[in-house]
């Protein structure tokens, strides 16, 4: 299956996009060769290699954030590493990119083909991995991706989010069982930047792949964003690129954790911004500068995340701490929340017969409660808490 696959061919590039390409091929080795390491990390008895840019004269005792940027389908870490050009920004900005390297050059997205690995699980012990290295600021770890990575990336935010403050995904998407399954357990920053024209990730969405609009109502839904996003022009600054940008953002959004689109009128299966042209690629931002500008609003939390319920097949609650309102995730075709006092009082009730319940909790004083959901798929509970 050829599905997400990189590949730098002439066909697909001008002959000015060819010498471009080299120059800067040849440019990027002679700055970032010495400054980017390679590093392998053992995961279920399997040897993995990463490719870590660290900016100049890093000092562990000093915590700077770290960005995963994960490659597409049939890529490796080394082209992710020069097609992004995420270098650049963060040694301006002064933030570590770790560039893993799939089994398989895939990552595992629940797709019947391509990888089977514990990714997520690798993801999580590289995590530690590098933070005891290099000091990195364990609430400030965010995770990006191309295509493939961007799938990934979106699978970190439904079950790493205790660890990933945020997420963004470049011609990626969820797969449509993946958005079924997904509990994410709280509000997680989400960016999305996709092209209408994309023809291996289909905007309108495949038997692989959900569409982009659908993908963007799942996690408006799930952090708690006003229905209507906020849309601006995004500056047409290279009018001979044959796109335009329309930026969306959900914005009312539980902790602020905001959903962002950027839809490429016309833009390919591309990442904007990068000096290497496979297809109709934007010009007018940088995706690169783009996510990072997303990520840097954000912080991992206290909030409840993923390990909020002891059994999640029964449903999902979400702000927590909460305030005037709570929104429950609910998998079953019916279910019911308990909400007790500490004093072991039931002080609140509701049936919950849709995919997202939100109730009303205005008339509860601050405090702690304990939730208690159960539905025909199972039984929940957690510790809650009213600002």
């Amino acid at each position: 299956m050829k599905y997400f696959l990189l590949k730098f061919t002439i066909k697909n590039i001008s002959m000015k996009g060819i010498i471009i390409s080299i120059l800067s091929f040849i440019s990027f080795n002679m700055l970032y060769a010495q400054a980017t390491s390679i590093g392998t990390l053992v995961h279920d008895g399997v040897t993995r290699e990463y490719r870590l840019r660290l900016p100049a004269n890093h000092n562990k005792n000093i915590p700077i954030p770290l960005v995963f940027n994960f490659h597409g389908f049939g890529s490796n870490a080394n082209q992710q590493e020069f097609y992004s050009f995420m270098n650049s920004v963060a040694d301006t900005a002064r933030f570590a990119v770790c560039y893993p390297e799939g089994i398989q050059n895939a990552w595992n997205v629940g797709w019947d083909f391509g990888s089977t690995a514990d990714d997520v699980g690798f993801t999580s012990k590289l995590i530690d991995e590098l933070i005891d290295k290099y000091g990195f600021d364990k609430n400030r770890v965010y995770a990006c991706g191309m295509s493939n990575g961007g799938f990934f990336s979106y699978q970190l935010a439904c079950k790493l989010n205790n660890r990933i403050a945020a997420v963004a995904s470049v011609t990626g998407s969820m797969v449509p069982a993946a958005i079924s399954d997904c509990k994410p357990g709280k509000p997680v920053p989400v960016l999305e930047i996709h092209g209408t024209a994309d023809a291996t990730v289909d905007y309108n969405g495949s038997a692989i792949a959900a569409s982009i609009p659908s993908v963007m109502a799942f996690w408006q839904k799930n952090n708690g964003c006003d229905d209507t996003p906020v849309k601006v022009l995004v500056p047409n600054s290279v009018t001979t690129d044959n796109t335009t940008t329309e930026k969306y953002t959900y914005v009312n959004c539980n902790q602020q954790k905001e959903v962002i689109h950027y839809k490429v009128l016309g833009g390919g299966h591309t990442w904007p911004g990068s000096i290497i042209e496979i297809g109709t690629t934007s010009k007018d931002f940088s995706a690169s500068g783009v996510i990072w500008d997303f990520f840097k609003k954000y912080k991992l939390d206290t909030t409840t995340g993923i390990n909020a319920l002891n059994d999640d097949t029964a449903g999902s609650i979400f702000p927590n701490p909460f305030d005037e309102q709570i929104v429950i995730r609910n998998p079953g075709d019916e279910a019911r929340l308990v909400i007790y006092n500490t004093q072991g009082k039931i002080v609140l009730s509701q049936t919950l017969d849709a995919a997202y319940n939100e109730v009303n909790a205005v008339m509860l004083p601050p405090g702690l409660y304990l939730g208690f959901i159960e539905s025909a798929t199972g039984k929940s509970f957690i510790k809650l808490s009213k600002l």
